[in-house]
């Protein structure tokens, strides 16, 4: 009952911060006298009020990109695609890695890994990103062999490889420190301590008593998770030049000749980021029952 209760509450609260947090560049004007910023809470209330209205007759679902009226529907599907395909992977690929070496790292030293791991974890995600940018283009001028597009020039030849790479190695570097940490916890508790003088393998005593009982702490730790992935998904595809849905709101939230806010595509784009959040948890969530389905003693 609680938790209907607190769904009822943080649903219309996220709904309210989309379509406030779009409204910004409407509400914030500046001022022609002084150039300071003023909040025009008339303009943005009426961009809100338009969004309602066009629901009915589609126009809200309508937007200029360049000098051409686009519907939303149309290109939301690919561009949905291209963003969910690089989510579930991070997700599901940073997690793997996370459990693996941070169950790796809880039973061993590795100082040298380790700290390499702690480095890279400090580092923002965008300098990640041109570092890597950076490496590639430097190897492809030494040794004149290009290991990854660095960016999509165009639909033939899109940046792959890379782009995943940068998607995966911030969430896998979160989930190593954390499944590290918990792990060494948990193998000081008394009943891995007994499975020990029962005469159990180490690995065995690891995956089918540890590893089970570590599995939940990571399940809390899910939003915070896909919070990261997320976040580290606008830099990607601004970055790579990407055709996911934070591109489709970065290149097309202002019309190119007139330079008119467009508010519809703003919040639609938004919405499907939400969505998009929700399925990349769903997949992670079933990744990880799935995984303690195996480890299930």
């Amino acid at each position: 009952m609680l938790k209907v209760a607190g769904w009822s509450i943080m649903i219309p609260g996220i709904l309210f911060f989309v379509f406030l947090f779009a409204m910004m560049p409407v509400l914030l004007q500046a001022s022609p006298i002084d150039g300071t910023l003023q909040l025009s809470w008339e303009q943005g209330f009426q961009s809100l009020k338009d969004y309602f209205a066009g629901l009915g007759n589609g126009d809200s679902f309508q937007f200029y990109s360049g000098k051409n009226e686009r519907s939303f529907w149309e290109w939301i599907g690919s561009y949905f695609v291209t963003s969910f395909y690089y989510v579930a992977a991070a997700g599901v690929a940073g997690t793997a890695i996370g459990l693996f070496v941070g169950i790796y790292f809880s039973l061993s030293e590795a100082r040298i890994t380790r700290s390499i791991v702690d480095f890279v974890g400090s580092l923002p995600d965008f300098v990640i990103v041109l570092i890597m940018q950076f490496a590639v283009v430097l190897v492809a001028r030494e040794f004149d062999v290009v290991l990854f597009e660095v960016a999509t020039l165009n639909s033939e030849e899109p940046a792959i490889a890379l782009p995943l790479i940068a998607m995966i190695i911030i969430p896998a570097n979160y989930m190593i420190r954390g499944v590290a940490m918990q792990m060494r916890l948990t193998l000081k508790e008394d009943y891995i301590g007994n499975a020990k003088a029962r005469g159990l393998g180490k690995l065995y005593i690891v995956f089918y008593h540890a590893l089970p009982n570590v599995l939940p702490f990571v399940k809390g730790d899910l939003h915070k998770l896909m919070g990261i992935i997320m976040g580290n998904l606008f830099i990607v595809e601004y970055l790579f030049n990407n055709n996911g849905v934070s591109m489709l709101i970065f290149t097309n939230a202002f019309v190119e000749q007139s330079g008119i806010y467009q508010y519809n595509i703003v919040v639609n784009g938004l919405l499907s980021f939400l969505a998009l959040y929700l399925a990349g948890y769903a997949v992670i969530r079933a990744f990880l029952f799935l995984l303690g389905r195996v480890f299930l003693r």
